[in-house]
C-alpha cells in the first residue's frame, strides 16, 4: 500500500532527525526530502515542534507493539531475558528511531514518552523480581532498567556485535540466577 504524504512527512522527519539533530533540521530540508511543500507539513502539523512530537508517538506506537509479546511474558525469568533483549531486537527494528531518541535526550517530549514506555515494563519487571524471590525487587528493577538503557546505547553505538552478545549474555546470568 502506498504511504500517504503525511506518512511520508512522518519518515523523513524521522530520518532527517536521527541523522542531523532535531535543532539542525529545517522543516523546508524535511519538505524537500520528502517532496512536499512546507506549507503541507504545517498544514498536517501546525509547526515543527507538533511534527516531533508525532514522530515521536508513532515510533513508541511501533514499538509498544512490537514487544508487546516480549512484555506480557508469565515466565518470570523470561520476562527478565525479554526485557534485556529488548534493545538489541528494538533496535534492529527502529535504528533511526533510536537514533533519533538517543540525539534529543534532552528533550522533554522524547524523554516524556521513552519513560512512558519504560514504566509499562517496570511494574511487570518488579513482579517478576518478586515471584523469583528477590528481596528488594524495585531496587533490582531499577538496576536492571539502567542497564537495560546502557545496553540500548551500546548496541545502538558499538559495531562489534559480538561483544554486546557477551555483556547481554553475562547481563543475563546474572539476573536470572540469582534470587
Amino acid at each position: 500500500m502506498a504511504k500517504t504524504k503525511k506518512e511520508i512527512i512522518l519518515d523523513t522527519a524521522l530520518n532527517l532527525f536521527a541523522e542531523k539533530g532535531y535543532d539542525a533540521t529545517p522543516t523546508s530540508q524535511i519538505a524537500k526530502a520528502a517532496g512536499v511543500s512546507e506549507g503541507l507539513i504545517f498544514k498536517h502539523y501546525i509547526s515543527k515542534e507538533n511534527l516531533l512530537e508525532a514522530v515521536v508517538k508513532a515510533g513508541y506506537r511501533r514499538i509498544t507493539e512490537r514487544s508487546k509479546k516480549s512484555v506480557e511474558e508469565n515466565d518470570p525469568a523470561k520476562l527478565i531475558s525479554n526485557v534485556l533483549d529488548m534493545p538489541q531486537k528494538l533496535v534492529e527494528d527502529e535504528r533511526d528511531f533510536w537514533r533519533m531518541q538517543f540525539r534529543m535526550v534532552d528533550e522533554e517530549v522524547a524523554q516524556r514518552h521513552h519513560q512512558r514506555y519504560l514504566n509499562s515494563v517496570k511494574a511487570k519487571l518488579v513482579e517478576a523480581f518478586r515471584k523469583l524471590g528477590h528481596k528488594e525487587p524495585e531496587l533490582e528493577t531499577e538496576i536492571l532498567m539502567l542497564l537495560v538503557e546502557g545496553l540500548w546505547r551500546a548496541y545502538l553505538t558499538h559495531e562489534d556485535k559480538t561483544h554486546f552478545t557477551k555483556m547481554l549474555d553475562l547481563t543475563k546470568a546474572k539476573f536470572i540466577k540469582q534470587g
